[in-house]
């Protein structure tokens, strides 16, 4: 089985660019994804007449989003990006600082490259159809990006923007656990295309004080104690616009983040506490190895949830480690 998954992994790279941008390899081969994947399974009943099988729950990585200066992309490799990336015209300073703590990104969410023929084998399956395109692109926001005004209306943060103060401390109480809420947008799945003519962003249920820190109003610019922290809060601004204005990319509540570059973490909640996210090597140390000095990658994980029959017990085993060693042997 090995060399079959082997052989179907390697039939969708470009030969020529294999190792020109992170696939589903990317995140299999990191140190936390048995970890993360946290694969259980229960007994239960099936169909009618009712027969014994299993219930089986884990996540799977879904989509990454990375936070990057202008034209700067992991994914370069991508046909697709890069005709996105080509015919933007964004000269902004992002990936920059200032004396007073101000970081600024672009930001980009994208399917988890042939995630979908990774989980082939898993019971309830996972992982979104290749469109090798970004789905949710902060260069289509236009000034929204540069502004924040989509989201001045916003009822919630008008509420809050009364009490910052008090706004940061309900998000230092949650940040134990972290918290997420589904958007309760549709995901219809393309890719990201200009909404800068847009007079506001839709309605959002999200909550506007995290442990990170401010989540509305959400453009690319961001008050922070440090460089990780503000790409975290940047990350998380283009993942609900990529569920609630690109409507590409699902929010369930119950996802798992890991960064990917320029460390590979363990699993996180989003919004969690800053010092835990250190002790799960949300960093900078292996800055760097990884020759780009301000970019960042996180991997998004969803939860899955199906029943099956009692075989798939074993045959689930058997598709995980040989697809782990496809992987390793694929090097990507």
């Amino acid at each position: 089985m090995q060399k079959a998954i082997a052989l179907l992994l390697a039939a969708f790279f470009y030969p020529e660019n294999s190792h020109a941008f992170p696939t589903v390899c990317t995140v299999v081969n990191t140190s936390a994804f048995r970890e993360i994947l946290n694969l259980e399974h229960a007994p239960s009943v099936c169909g009618f007449p009712p027969r014994p099988c299993v219930k089986f729950k884990y996540s799977w990585p879904d989509f990454f989003i990375e936070t990057t200066g202008p034209k700067e992309t992991f994914f370069s490799g991508l046909p697709g990006v890069a005709i996105q990336l080509g015919t933007t015209s964004e000269a902004m300073p992002f990936a920059t600082e200032d004396d007073n703590g101000e970081y600024s990104f672009h930001a980009h969410t994208i399917g988890v490259t042939f995630s979908k023929i990774g989980s082939a084998g898993m019971p309830c399956e996972g992982g979104s159809w290749d469109r090798f395109c970004f789905s949710a692109m902060s260069e289509h926001l236009g000034s929204h990006w540069k502004t924040g005004k989509g989201d001045l209306l916003q009822p919630s943060w008008l509420a809050w923007s009364l009490s910052p103060k008090a706004c940061l401390l309900k998000g230092g109480l949650e940040s134990v656990s972290g918290n997420s809420t589904p958007t309760g947008y549709p995901n219809v799945g393309m890719c990201s295309f200009d909404h800068s003519w847009l007079p506001r962003f839709p309605p959002s249920n999200q909550p506007v004080c995290t442990g990170w820190g401010f989540h509305f109003p959400r453009y690319g610019t961001v008050t922070s104690s440090d460089q990780t922290t503000a790409s975290l809060v940047i990350a998380d601004r283009i993942r609900t616009l990529a569920s609630e204005v690109f409507s590409s990319v699902p929010t369930d509540g119950e996802d798992v983040w890991q960064m990917i570059s320029p460390n590979t973490s363990n699993g996180f909640r989003r919004g969690q506490n800053v010092g835990l996210l250190r002790a799960k090597q949300v960093s900078e140390w292996n800055r760097l190895t990884t020759g780009k000095m301000k970019n960042y990658l996180y991997v998004v994980w969803r939860k899955q949830e199906c029943s099956k029959d009692i075989p798939y017990v074993v045959s689930t085993q058997v598709w995980l480690a040989a697809l782990q060693a496809a992987c390793k042997g694929l090097g990507n």
